[in-house]
């Protein structure tokens, strides 16, 4: 063979991929990457399900699904004219998630909250917990930028209380849910808004907005991955209250004005519908601002608070025991005459001082002469002497029984928290209470000058503004006892009514004639020249009245030290519609009271 030609043949063959078309190469290339991706798929699968298939179940298993509470706004409170009290403001709250957050970066960020902190941390639930309730914008414009981890932010309602100091002790206020509360009541949820005082606490069922639920799913690391919402929910109901806010207004300035210019200790005053015992204006001074609290008040302002000589915190009209004074002859007198003791007519004299057995002096304001008075007569001038002789004659078992129809010594039922009992004056209650620390008392009932000193409204007896309000008006009405009211109606969310009737306690509870006089004597000491209250002569109706001074303090041969002042009354006297009651406490005399009940019955 031909070497030459040898050549010309390899070289042919060595050129002859040259010859190939285009479109087969890339038929190749494209059939190579594929057998590489199909290898480095089976591979990858071979790791996931094999390699590392238990620790990603594992960590699909930890991923959680849960259900948070979302509640509708809280209802409204609005006066009986409708004018409201309350209003809702939307804000934010501020949760600590402690598996999430770090616990010296929310110290740092939140100082003043410490001890809830170590609180957080310290549950071994975990729970998020809600550390702040409507937190400042600037705080949470701050936290918002800094988007630390386990801080959350949420969407909340707050309370804002239109006029606070005059409405505090009958509002109350809310707050988070506390652990007592939590184990005081089984429907609560942790971290929920609810009542803490007043209505807000009476009626918190009533004011909760509808309960519902969003769910969501949370990955292991803690990121919300899905989900769900509803509608907004249900709104709380509306109450509808008995009470003016106008009057109510009114007679918080007149005590208020009463209080700080005589440097008393505090006062308070109500104001009642005769008809059917609606609470129209229901006042204690001094108050406190209870959208202080709203928020969570700081351990300061509380300490203030709670260490206020003037006890600021107490609901005095309901919570107040005092010594009701003169104004507790009403009742003397109406026992007297139902149990034929005295009668109309009956004329005793007061000579300005008498002794007692045993010797005991026992004398009318400043030892006046009166004469000879009848009942009438005698609660026009406020006589010491002529119901210290009708208790006397009547005996203190007879008495106590009229005291007890009247509602001394029991609660009137109101529905408001923290009402107190008083206290009746009995021997079984004097002895009690000279064996269990009152060491001043003998443990022995003195017929003679315990039943006196219980018929002026001194000695062991005691009574809150509001029963002696309810009692005023039993003798306006003609004897029926009505359960005091706060809340007239209640509203719901679709805006069903339902009305809250009014509740008769006792009827009847003296005759006609016996309550015709005793009013008689209350018009006389407003109206007649003698009379003690004569000071609300000059108001734009015809009024009633009573008044009582309450000796106590330091005890020396001119009397007491100083007194609690009280007046109570009713009016229009011809056909009574409200009956009222003030005290001071400390004011030094019922003139201070009778004037300053004259300068609220002058804005109407």
């Amino acid at each position: 063979m031909n070497p030459r030609k040898i050549i010309e043949i390899t070289q042919t063959t060595r050129h002859v991929p040259e010859s190939i078309p285009a479109q087969y190469i890339g038929i190749s290339l494209v059939f190579v990457v594929f057998l590489l991706s199909f290898a480095y798929l089976f591979y990858a699968g071979f790791d996931l399900s094999i390699v590392q298939g238990k620790s990603y179940a594992a960590l699909a298993n930890s991923n959680s699904v849960g259900k948070e509470a979302v509640f509708g706004e809280r209802g409204m409170i609005v006066d009986r004219e409708g004018k409201a009290l309350v209003q809702n403001k939307k804000s934010y709250d501020i949760f600590i998630d402690p598996l999430q957050a770090e616990k010296q970066t929310i110290k740092s960020l939140f100082p003043q909250k410490e001890t809830e902190i170590d609180k957080i941390f310290a549950d071994t639930r975990g729970l998020t917990v809600i550390l702040i309730h409507d937190a400042p914008k600037e705080l949470v414009v701050s936290l918002k930028e800094k988007n630390l981890p386990g801080i959350l932010l949420k969407h909340s309602y707050v309370r804002d209380y239109l006029n606070p100091l005059p409405f505090a002790h009958l509002l109350g206020y809310t707050g988070v849910a506390s652990e007592a509360d939590l184990n005081n009541n089984s429907s609560y949820l942790r971290n929920q808004i609810v009542g803490k005082a007043g209505l807000e606490f009476s009626y918190d069922s009533e004011l909760q907005g509808e309960l519902r639920y969003d769910t969501y799913e949370k990955d292991a690391f803690g990121n919300q991955v899905s989900a769900t919402s509803t509608s907004a929910p249900a709104s709380g109901q509306q109450l509808t209250l008995a009470i003016n806010k106008k009057m109510q207004e009114n007679l918080y300035a007149s005590v208020k004005k009463a209080v700080d210019s005589n440097k008393a200790k505090g006062g308070s005053a109500v104001i009642l519908d005769v008809t059917n015992g609606d609470v129209i204006a229901l006042v204690s001074y001094p108050s406190y601002d209870i959208n202080k609290f709203v928020g969570g008040i700081s351990y300061r302002d509380y300490d203030k608070l709670i260490k206020d000589p003037q006890t600021p915190l107490l609901n005095r009209p309901i919570a107040a025991q005092e010594p009701p004074g003169s104004t507790f002859k009403t009742i003397v007198g109406v026992a007297a005459l139902e149990t034929g003791t005295i009668t109309p007519e009956t004329k005793i004299l007061a000579p300005g001082v008498i002794r007692l057995t045993g010797g005991l002096q026992f004398q009318d304001f400043r030892r006046r002469y009166n004469g000879n008075l009848n009942i009438k007569e005698a609660l026009m001038v406020s006589s010491n002497i002529f119901f210290c002789r009708s208790i006397i004659s009547m005996g203190i078992e007879k008495f106590l029984p009229y005291a007890e129809r009247f509602g001394i010594g029991k609660t009137t039922g109101i529905d408001l928290p923290g009402e107190m009992r008083g206290r009746l004056p009995s021997p079984e209650n004097k002895i009690w209470l000279a064996n269990n620390g009152a060491t001043w008392l003998d443990p022995v009932w003195y017929p003679e000058g315990d039943s006196c000193n219980s018929a002026i409204g001194q000695g062991i007896t005691l009574a809150t503004p509001l029963q002696m309000a309810v009692l005023t008006a039993a003798i306006a009405n003609g004897g029926t006892v009505y359960k005091p009211r706060v809340v007239q109606k209640i509203t719901d969310s679709s805006g069903k009514v339902r009305e809250k009737a009014p509740v008769v306690v006792a009827q009847d509870i003296a005759s006609d004639t016996t309550l015709t006089l005793i009013r008689d004597g209350m018009r006389m000491s407003v109206a007649e020249a003698r009379g003690v209250a004569t000071a609300l002569r000059y108001v734009p109706m015809k009024v009633a009245a009573k008044t009582g001074t309450a000796e106590f303090g330091v005890k020396d041969k001119n009397g007491y030290s100083t007194a609690h002042g009280w007046v109570i009354g009713f009016y229009p006297y011809e056909k009574p519609k409200y009956a009222f009651v003030m005290m001071v406490e400390g004011a030094g005399s019922s003139s201070v009271v009778t004037f300053a009940m004259r300068d609220f019955l002058n804005k109407k």
